[in-house]
């Protein structure tokens, strides 16, 4: 978290950085939008899980925390869902899709918890249990009901990614002298 009276100096891979994890949070929010429009307006299930390990990939990749264990256990999950993401494209196993999204949905609660702590808004946190609550509708036949939980989960991603986009970038790196390394 940033201490508002540090600004750190940032070189070109900070602002790269900081940059690739808030296109991250916009990717996002697409890749939500896209599964609940495919879920209210057309009818289907269909979340374009690419989009959303390339959300993934450049938000755990880019991810500013201080804490090490923290930052690996994120970041291994990430690791972890694009390999079966992978996966699944060459084999087509759907257990393999499924896999990668709990993986996708655990890192993307990670940040939205890490988020939280940074606009100081406690109710983010909830997106995470938003995303436990989508992960089993996935197996229900309540198809209209899990496009509405798409659409607030996308709701709150755009917000997220229009909080990350309007702070400084400096913000998302805080102190150096903190980091785990």
């Amino acid at each position: 978290m940033a201490d508002v009276g540090h600004q750190e100096q940032l070189d070109t891979i900070d602002k790269i950085s900081v940059s690739l994890y808030r296109v991250g949070w916009l990717l996002l929010c697409f890749s939500f939008a896209a599964a609940a429009y495919k879920a209210l307006v057309l009818g289907v299930m269909w979340q374009p899980l690419w989009l959303l390990a390339a959300a993934i990939a450049l938000q755990a990749f880019n991810l500013h925390l201080y804490s090490k264990a923290i930052r690996y256990l994120v970041q291994g999950a990430a690791w972890l869902g694009l390999w079966l993401a992978m996966a699944f494209y060459l084999w087509h196993w759907p257990v393999l899709s499924y896999a990668a999204l709990a993986c996708f949905y655990l890192v993307v609660g990670a940040l939205a918890f890490k988020e939280s702590f940074c606009f100081q808004l406690g109710w983010l946190r909830w997106l995470g249990v938003l995303l436990i609550v989508d992960y089993l509708l996935r197996f229900s036949p309540w198809l209209n009901l899990r496009g509405l939980l798409l659409l607030s989960i996308a709701a709150l991603a755009i917000y997220i990614a229009y909080q990350k986009c309007r702070q400084p970038m400096h913000y998302d790196i805080g102190k150096r002298e903190n980091y785990q390394i």
